[in-house]
C-alpha cells in the first residue's frame, strides 16, 4: 500500500509541475484612434490533463493596484496546437484590456498566481487585491501606444517550450490564436555566436545627447541583436556569454548599454554631461537569456565623441504643477494655459473648447532670458495634441516688454516639428536661437482656436542651452584661429596657429557633416558639396584640448 500511495504521490506532484507550463503569449491593448480588436492569448501545455476553469486571467490596474476584471480560461477560444502547447485567446468586443500605465495581469491555478506570470506593461504595479495581492509585477519591456498600428500586437519571439525560452517583441502582425511571427515551439537549440562585427560603427553628439549609428552585420551567422556599451571613461573587458546585460540608459554612474534589435542601426543616449567625452562599444549576439552567446573575441568596434561644453539657459518641465516662471495670457476668450498632468507627468496644456469650441487667442510665455553670453542657443520642446484646429505657434520676441498683451510686440515664428495628434509626444527637434541675442528675449507658445475648431494641445520638457561666451565676439580667438570667408561659397579657409587640429562641421541640428584633420598654417575646406544653409564649424587643439565653435553661413 505504501508503493501505491507513494506513486500515487509522485503523479500528483507532476501534475503541479505540468500547471506551471502556462504563459502569457500575446497581447493587444492600444492603438492608433480609438482602441478595437483587442485581445490576450495564453499558451499551455498539456492542456488536456487540466480542468480550464482551474487557470483565471486576472487583469489589474496601475492607478491602485486592483483587478477590474477576471476570465477563467473555460471562457477562451481554442487556437491551434503545436508541439503539446495549445493557445487559447480571449477578444473583447470593445475596451476591454486598460492602456494606461502600469497595468498587467496574472495567471492562477487554483487560485495561486504561477511563479512569473504576473507581469505588466509601461512599468510595474503591486496587486492590492485578487490572487495577486501584496506581490510586484514584471514588466514585459515593450508597450503599445497611440501610434501603434490597427491589427499589430505584442508577442513572445524565439524557440522554446517555456516562457523563460522567448522574448517580447515590439508590436507587429497580430497572430491571434495562432504561433507568433519569429516564435517556433519545441526543444531549444541555441545558434552559435555571430561570425562578424557590424561596421560603420560611429558616434555623433547632439547637444547633451550623442547619437551612435552602425551598418548590420553580415556573415554565416548574422547577430540576432546588439548589445551597445557606453562610458565616460575607456571601455575594458567583454560582455560574458550566458549573462545578458540590461539596458541602463542612466548615466550617473558613468556607464551605459541598450540592447537594440537587428535593422535598427542606431541608439541615442540622452541626458548627458556637457563637455565631456563619452566611449563607445558594441558586441552583436545570438540567442538570449542563458544562452546568450556574444561575438566577443577579435576587438570589438570602437566609437567615441564629445558633447558640447553648453550650459542650460532655461529648464521647465512643470513637475512643480504650476506654470513656473511661466506667463499665460488671453487676448481672446476666458481661457488661459494651465499646468494639468496624466499619469503623474505634469505639463501646460491649453483647450478652447468648453462647452463647444469657442474663439480663443492664448500665449504661454517665457520668463526673459538674456542671450547675450551665450552662443549657438538651441531651443528643444515636446508637444502633444487631440482633436482639430489651427497649429500651435511657436514665436521670440526681442521687444516684448515682458507684461500686458504680446499682440503689441513684435515676434518671429520659429519652425519646429509638432505633435501630428492621438496624444502622441513629439520632439520638436533642434530649434536654431542663436540670431536672437539680447538681454530682454521671450520665447511664447501661441495657441488659436474658432468656432469651428478648438484641438487640445500639451507642451513639455522645454529647455534652452547655449554655449557661454568668453569675453569675445570670435569664439575661435581663443584658439588663435582665423576663419574665412564667413559667409562662404565653395571653400573656407582656416589660419591656424602651431600644432594639428580636428575640425568638424555640423548642421544646425547637430548632425556632423564633415571631419578633417589639419596641420598648422593656411588651410582650405572644399565646400563645393554641401547644401546652403547654416552650419557649425567646430575647432578643437588637439594638443591643449581646447575647443571652440563658430556659426558658418554658406550661400
Amino acid at each position: 500500500m505504501k508503493r501505491i500511495l507513494t506513486f500515487i504521490a509522485l503523479l500528483f506532484l507532476s501534475h503541479l509541475a505540468f500547471s506551471q507550463n502556462i504563459w502569457l503569449n500575446e497581447i493587444h491593448y492600444d492603438n492608433a484612434g480609438t482602441d478595437q480588436g483587442e485581445f490576450i492569448e495564453i499558451a499551455l501545455q498539456n492542456a488536456g490533463s487540466y480542468t480550464l476553469s482551474d487557470f483565471t486571467i486576472t487583469l489589474y490596474n496601475g492607478n491602485n493596484g486592483a483587478q477590474y476584471d477576471a476570465r477563467t480560461m473555460d471562457t477562451f477560444t481554442v487556437g491551434g496546437s503545436v508541439e503539446g502547447i495549445t493557445l487559447y485567446y480571449l477578444a473583447f468586443p470593445e475596451n476591454g484590456v486598460q492602456n494606461g500605465e502600469e497595468d498587467g495581469l496574472a495567471i492562477s491555478y487554483q487560485g495561486t498566481v504561477v511563479a512569473g506570470q504576473f507581469v505588466s506593461w509601461e512599468g510595474v504595479l503591486t496587486a492590492t487585491d485578487g490572487p495577486a495581492s501584496g506581490m510586484t509585477s514584471t514588466d514585459i519591456g515593450v508597450a503599445e501606444s497611440s501610434a501603434t498600428l490597427v491589427g499589430q500586437s505584442l508577442q513572445l519571439g524565439g524557440t522554446g517550450s517555456m516562457y523563460s525560452e522567448f522574448t517580447w517583441q515590439e508590436a507587429q502582425t497580430a497572430t491571434m490564436g495562432a504561433i507568433n511571427a519569429n516564435q517556433q515551439f519545441g526543444a531549444f537549440t541555441p545558434d552559435p555566436e555571430p561570425s562578424e562585427y557590424p561596421t560603420g560603427f560611429t558616434a555623433i553628439a547632439q547637444g547633451f545627447d550623442i547619437v551612435v549609428s552602425w551598418t548590420d552585420a553580415g556573415g554565416t551567422q548574422p547577430p540576432h541583436r546588439y548589445l551597445v556599451l557606453a562610458a565616460d571613461h575607456i571601455l575594458s573587458g567583454t560582455p560574458q556569454d550566458g549573462t545578458p546585460v540590461a539596458d541602463d540608459m542612466d548615466f550617473s554612474d558613468g556607464n551605459g548599454a541598450a540592447n537594440i534589435d537587428i535593422g535598427i542601426g542606431t541608439v541615442t543616449f540622452t541626458g548627458l554631461t556637457s563637455a565631456t567625452t563619452y566611449y563607445f562599444n558594441i558586441f552583436p549576439y545570438t540567442n538570449s537569456g542563458e544562452y546568450i552567446d556574444y561575438k566577443n573575441d577579435g576587438t570589438p568596434p570602437q566609437a567615441e565623441t564629445s558633447t558640447s561644453n553648453l550650459t542650460v539657459i532655461l529648464q521647465e518641465d512643470f513637475e512643480s504643477q504650476t506654470l513656473g516662471d511661466w506667463q499665460a495670457y488671453s487676448v481672446t476668450g476666458d481661457l488661459l494655459w494651465e499646468p494639468s498632468s496624466f499619469s503623474n507627468n505634469w505639463f501646460a496644456r491649453m483647450s478652447g473648447f468648453s462647452g463647444g469650441p469657442l474663439e480663443n487667442d492664448d500665449w504661454l510665455i517665457s520668463p526673459a532670458l538674456n542671450l547675450e553670453n551665450y552662443h549657438n542657443e538651441v531651443l528643444t520642446f515636446i508637444t502633444a495634441m487631440n482633436y482639430t484646429g489651427p497649429a500651435l505657434q511657436v514665436k521670440i520676441s526681442t521687444d516684448y516688454e515682458g507684461s500686458g498683451n504680446p499682440g503689441q510686440a513684435e515676434w518671429t515664428t520659429l519652425e519646429a516639428v509638432l505633435s501630428a495628434g492621438s496624444w502622441e509626444w513629439i520632439s520638436s527637434g533642434q530649434i536654431d536661437i542663436s540670431d536672437y541675442d539680447g538681454n530682454q528675449v521671450f520665447v511664447a507658445f501661441q495657441y488659436t482656436s474658432n468656432t469651428t475648431e478648438a484641438a487640445t494641445w500639451e507642451v513639455d520638457d522645454i529647455m534652452i542651452v547655449g554655449e557661454a561666451n568668453v569675453g569675445i565676439s570670435n569664439p575661435l580667438q581663443t584658439l588663435n584661429v582665423n576663419v574665412y570667408p564667413n559667409p562662404a561659397d565653395s571653400y573656407i579657409r582656416l589660419d591656424l596657429s602651431r600644432g594639428q587640429y580636428r575640425v568638424s562641421l555640423f548642421t544646425i541640428q547637430g548632425r556632423l557633416i564633415d571631419q578633417f584633420l589639419l596641420d598648422d598654417g593656411q588651410n582650405t575646406i572644399d565646400l563645393g558639396m554641401v547644401p546652403k544653409g547654416l552650419y557649425f564649424l567646430k575647432v578643437t587643439d588637439l594638443e591643449k584640448g581646447t575647443t571652440g565653435t563658430v556659426k558658418v553661413t554658406i550661400n
